[in-house]
């Protein structure tokens, strides 16, 4: 891919192609992040602002070598020689110019025509009613290997799989009991698997030896059976009690003490900066995960992976109680709490 870069280095820094990027709806320039809702305040602000910009920015969020461009109106930035598409430019740029543009290979730009409220194909002139359902079109013009289970397009069978390994949402997370190694596939296999497996079970009872699946049913079989009572975590500084160490400890960390991680903006406390960092996307504007179904778009690829089961066939949650079943455990929950209130403790 390294040449298709290149290429579009060459077409960027020589013709009227204006590199964006489509995290949502709108068109985000690649320089300052600005967003244009017009394509046309978009071309403005490009050649206002961003005439003589570092064009390496432009790719640093590209990975497979292609970049959006806006293709509507080109020119050679030198001459001004007008085109019909960038083919006719990068012929230009090559043999008037004399740039080491290689005409056999990729040109490394996905172009789109977008006249206010109009948006066509650059490839085929295919027109869509939004540009998020172009971009879709447009992909199928340059990425040959398909993910089947959710779509999205790749340029190469390694992005393929990485896609499929690490962010396919319809890729069920592989998981592997900690004692004999077995692989889960869904909370469902864990679930069963821990219910058949006493050995597996993580939780000790230090009087017995039994084990259990959940904190929760070994402390309740502590209480039951060895008349252990529940034990309290109260908060020597404030007197607040906890159910849970680990609770007590963060509570402790975040109020207690200096030793934690202030949010700048609302002021928020966390007792690591895991915590922090995700936390700080509520203040940010950008939602760089997009849905390729519905364009909905998160500030978390965790949040998209999870939303992407409303698309889903799959129910990966049924109600024990009335065989009701939801792909979503929100879903279930509200479920539960709506028409089997007090049964569950959430």
């Amino acid at each position: 891919m390294h040449i298709a870069k290149r290429n579009a280095h060459i077409v960027i820094e020589y013709i009227t192609a204006y590199p964006f990027r489509l995290p949502e709806s709108s068109v985000v320039c690649v320089y300052c992040w600005d967003k244009f809702d017009e394509a046309s305040a978009f071309r403005k602000h490009m050649d206002d602002d961003h005439k003589t910009a570092n064009i390496k920015v432009a790719f640093s969020h590209i990975h497979d070598g292609y970049i959006k461009v806006d293709s509507t109106f080109l020119k050679c930035r030198k001459c001004r020689v007008p085109f019909n598409n960038i083919d006719e430019g990068a012929r230009h740029v090559k043999e008037i110019h004399k740039q080491n543009i290689d005409l056999d290979y990729d040109f490394g730009v996905q172009p789109f025509h977008m006249e206010d409220g109009k948006f066509s194909c650059g490839v085929c002139r295919a027109k869509f009613s939004n540009l998020r359902t172009l971009s879709r079109h447009v992909q199928k013009h340059f990425f040959q290997c398909t993910c089947e289970l959710c779509g999205k397009s790749f340029s190469s069978s390694a992005s393929l799989q990485k896609h499929i390994e690490f962010s396919c949402p319809h890729v069920p997370k592989v998981r592997k009991c900690r004692r004999c190694r077995i692989v889960l596939y869904s909370n469902e296999d864990q679930k069963r698997h821990f219910e058949s497996s006493q050995k597996c079970r993580q939780h000790l009872c230090s009087s017995c030896g039994e084990r259990f699946s959940t904190w929760k049913i070994k402390r309740h079989h502590m209480e039951l059976a060895h008349g252990i009572p529940k034990k309290d975590y109260p908060c020597p500084e404030c007197g607040v009690v906890f159910k849970k160490p680990n609770l007590f400890r963060s509570h402790f960390k975040i109020v207690h003490t200096d030793d934690h991680f202030k949010c700048p903006s609302c002021e928020r406390k966390f007792d690591t900066k895991y915590g922090l960092d995700r936390h700080m996307v509520v203040h940010s504007n950008e939602r760089l995960f997009s849905c390729d179904i519905c364009s909905k778009s998160f500030p978390r690829k965790s949040t998209l992976r999870q939303h992407m089961w409303i698309h889903s066939d799959v129910k990966r949650f049924e109600c024990k109680l009335c065989d009701k079943q939801f792909n979503q455990k929100v879903s279930w929950k509200t479920h539960m709490k709506s028409y089997h209130p007090g049964l569950c403790d959430f």
